[in-house]
């Protein structure tokens, strides 16, 4: 029998409609869904987007795969995952994994496939791009990720001050990802520099309860979602080129 076929489907950043044709028509078709789960009894977000245009016949596979620090702890529970989805591949059936935005923009997808390639490296794998946060974040407030020759940097935000400092400074457009318990350090950056009006933060982009706003300072002591992000732009506000 030979071996099914493994997808990578980035399903966007939370509204359903942002899902491509590809991904609608694949998750129509495979026999498997891998669903990727941070705790076993919570939903997952991933699914919440694409679970009307899912296969009704399909088989669920529920993949744990926690938010942890732990190195060694992290390497098992990938372990684990990729062996329930070589499982799945020998039995002919054609999977698909399904995350959050796109599955190469930090997704816990090309953590999982590295793995399920050391297993089964003869396995066809297919990814399928979705649109990511940062592409939906821009179109929302309305503003470009970057234009002519400014450059952009994307990077997660990062506990230490002074490596905020020097990305903040040496970049025209910043988009900080994971932001929500980063959010007092880059304000008191941006407040230092008198930039704090050329940032946007957003949080929950594409689901029914986001929202974005230009008043960083209304943030200060306030967590927010791990799905929260912050995009500054040094240029805005600056005369037309």
């Amino acid at each position: 029998m030979s071996l099914g076929k493994f997808y990578g489907i980035g399903v966007g950043p939370g509204d359903p409609e942002l899902l491509t044709l590809k991904a609608k028509r694949v998750l129509g078709e495979i026999d498997v869904l891998l669903i990727p789960k941070s705790k076993r009894e919570k939903r997952s977000l991933a699914l919440s987007i694409a679970s009307e245009l899912v296969n009704k016949d399909c088989e669920t596979v529920e993949l744990i795969l926690p938010m942890i620090t732990d190195q060694e702890d992290l390497k098992r529970h990938w372990q684990q995952a990729a062996e329930q989805v070589v499982e799945v591949l020998n039995q002919g059936k054609d999977t698909a994994f399904i995350t959050l935005g796109d599955p190469t923009i930090y997704s816990t997808f090309t953590y999982l496939l590295k793995y399920v390639k050391k297993l089964a490296p003869e396995a066809e794998v297919e990814i399928i791009p979705g649109i990511s946060s940062i592409n939906s974040i821009s179109a929302w407030i309305g503003q470009p990720l970057a234009e002519g020759e400014e450059s952009l940097i994307i990077v997660p935000a990062l506990n230490d001050k002074q490596s905020l400092e020097k990305i903040i400074t040496e970049f025209d457009n910043i988009v900080l990802l994971k932001a929500g318990n980063q959010a007092d350090k880059v304000i008191d950056i941006l407040e230092e520099k008198g930039i704090l009006d050329k940032a946007f933060y957003a949080s929950r982009c594409g689901f029914p309860d986001g929202f974005y706003t230009n008043e960083l300072k209304e943030l200060r002591n306030k967590k927010f979602d791990y799905l929260s992000t912050m995009i500054i732009k040094k240029k805005l506000g600056d005369d037309a080129k």
